[in-house]
């Protein structure tokens, strides 16, 4: 009796190679720049924003799963204020929004940059 391939085998060949696929195709970076302008988001700030998966919840101008960051930037917080607010978030200032998990792996120099550039968003009102 030969094992030959069935509609079963095609069918999780092609899902798993379209999962591939998708996966690799486009890189967080290449997401934010699609968004926005790049005079507003430093190479710097992008990498962090990746390395740090930031982009897993948040765009620069559109709601994803946590608010875009110039929603963010309208609320006028302090970037002592951000910096705080990333490592350890508070659930009541977002009820729109799923909790966001506290990112206490990022570093206080990355925390730094990324909460001087989510304060120096221009926000039209």
């Amino acid at each position: 009796m030969t094992n030959r391939p069935t509609f079963y085998h095609a069918f999780f060949l092609l899902l798993f190679s379209g999962m591939i696929y998708s996966c690799g195709h486009q890189d967080d970076t290449e997401i934010i720049l699609e968004t926005t302008e790049v005079s507003q988001v430093s190479r710097e700030v992008q990498g962090l924003l990746a390395k740090n998966t930031c982009l897993g919840c948040h765009r620069i101008d559109k709601k994803l799963i946590g608010p875009s960051y110039l929603e963010i930037a309208q609320r006028k917080y302090t970037k002592e204020e951000l910096i705080t607010l990333i490592k350890e978030p508070q659930p009541k200032n977002w009820p729109d929004y799923p909790p966001m998990a506290p990112m206490q792996w990022v570093n206080g120099e990355e925390l730094a940059t990324i909460a001087d550039w989510i304060a120096s968003l221009e926000v039209n009102e």
